[in-house]
């Protein structure tokens, strides 16, 4: 994507300006909850009209309150909010309810936690909630869903349109632009990121993706680890050699999480991350400005004569346990979330970096007339360009299947693990791959 010139830029930067000064304070508070944020120990019993619902979207908390308010107008049910404490996963705390006997009704949780939960079977289906709002379907098992989604978060890369003149796209032309900008010998041109993380575990995989290679082959409830064998052994080869080679031109990532790589990027260790949507927007606008108006989206960089067509994206939303004291009214709230006329407030807490779910909501007018997006219009473009092609790591069997094998690769990190045994265990490209597959094989059951 060319970066653009004359007025149009200026016009763009003084709006970006505007915005930064408005409503930067605003947009960082919404994020925080995104990333964790305190409340609720979930300590209390059910009484079979209380719904407890754990989430760790504690920054929706005043949004959250209106849904629930509505829902209760409506319902014979009640709701109890219970929030995860600061850098505590809803899986986390989900754990500890359940041990001390007080499971929750409502989880507010990904699709790839959702179908592990449906496989121990401690999950009621939300069929409806799929259906009457025309949801995607990630965690589909014998014509049930297990997963009502929420919103959507793609994978998304972002260059300095300063030190870049536009994106260079390509697998080569990031080498060789890379290289320049390190040469230089002011920052590094690009972020590579390895270890057990989910940054570096997401990024390995799209990488992967977009050389082409196929992991897994299979249904459900037969995946074949593929990574390793025939033709996606040589691309997952050419795929790690690529990735050797660009690290040369990174500071050294290992072990980093997403806020690792945007702290290079407001420091300006590194000209170019790639991280999720628009957090490092809504991380680096309040304390660098100035550094937000260079900055510019952009997809994963890939080989020449290759195409975009398998994109990550994050899903999360809400599931049901079956074990609570709630379960149909929980059921009934989950229905009622995506209908509520608060749901886009609750979406557009953190805009750029979450996405409502269905094409349909995307286009919406809430969407559209947001302030925030409207002064990023090229994320936009960029999401609704390819909206047809984000997925999940989850949808990785025969036709789209949910698998399992997946799900537990990511949850460990796996491929985050295999970029750690390239660059920092001095194994081989071609001994990596084999590594990898050896590894996956681990969690097929």
């Amino acid at each position: 994507m060319a970066h653009a010139t004359g007025s149009t830029t200026k016009r763009r930067t003084t709006t970006r300006r505007r915005f930064l000064r408005s409503a930067g304070g605003a947009t960082a508070l919404a994020l925080a909850g995104c990333l964790g944020t305190g409340g609720g120990d979930g300590s209390g019993g059910g009484d079979g009209t209380t719904i407890r619902y754990l989430s760790d979207r504690g920054d929706s908390k005043e949004v959250m309150d209106q849904i629930v308010s509505e829902f209760e107008e409506q319902s014979d049910y009640t709701v109890e909010m219970i929030y995860t404490a600061k850098g505590t996963s809803s899986d986390q705390e989900m754990q500890k309810m359940v041990a001390a006997g007080n499971p929750p009704d409502v989880i507010f949780d990904t699709s790839t936690d959702a179908y592990r939960l449906q496989r121990d079977e401690v999950l009621a289906p939300v069929t409806g909630a799929v259906e009457d709002n025309d949801l995607p379907d990630p965690v589909s098992v014998d014509d049930e869903s297990y997963f009502a989604a929420a919103m959507v978060e793609p994978l998304m890369g972002w260059y300095r349109s300063d030190v870049y003149d536009e994106d260079p796209e390509t697998w080569e032309n990031w080498l060789s632009e890379a290289e320049r900008v390190t040469g230089e010998g002011e920052m590094n041109g690009y972020v590579v990121q390895s270890g057990q993380t989910n940054n570096a575990d997401t990024q390995m995989t799209q990488y992967l993706w977009q050389n082409d290679v196929e992991i897994y082959r299979g249904p459900s409830d037969d995946i074949e680890v593929t990574v390793d064998e025939g033709s996606d052994r040589e691309a997952a080869v050419e795929t790690f050699e690529w990735v050797k080679r660009m690290a040369e031109f990174s500071p050294n990532g290992s072990g980093w999480e997403w806020g690792d790589a945007i702290g290079a990027l407001q420091q300006e260790n590194a000209a170019a991350i790639v991280s999720v949507g628009g957090l490092p927007i809504l991380t680096i606008q309040g304390n660098r400005p100035d550094l937000v108006e260079t900055l510019e989206p952009m997809p994963f960089p890939v080989p020449s004569g290759k195409s975009q067509d398998q994109w990550w994206a994050y899903m999360e939303g809400h599931l049901v346990r079956n074990d609570g004291q709630a379960t149909e009214g929980a059921q009934e709230f989950v229905s009622f979330f995506n209908e509520s006329d608060r749901f886009f407030d609750f979406v557009l807490s953190a805009p750029l970096f979450q996405f409502p779910p269905t094409r349909a909501q995307l286009d919406s007018e809430a969407v559209e007339s947001n302030e925030t997006i409207q002064q990023f219009p090229e994320v936009m473009e960029l999401v609704r360009e390819h909206w047809d092609v984000f997925t999940s790591v989850l949808a990785t069997g025969d036709d789209g299947a949910p698998n399992i094998v997946a799900a537990d690769a990511y949850g460990n990190q796996a491929f985050g693990q295999a970029a750690d045994q390239l660059l920092v265990g001095g194994k081989s490209p071609e001994e990596t791959v084999d590594w990898l597959g050896g590894k996956l094989r681990e969690f097929q059951r």
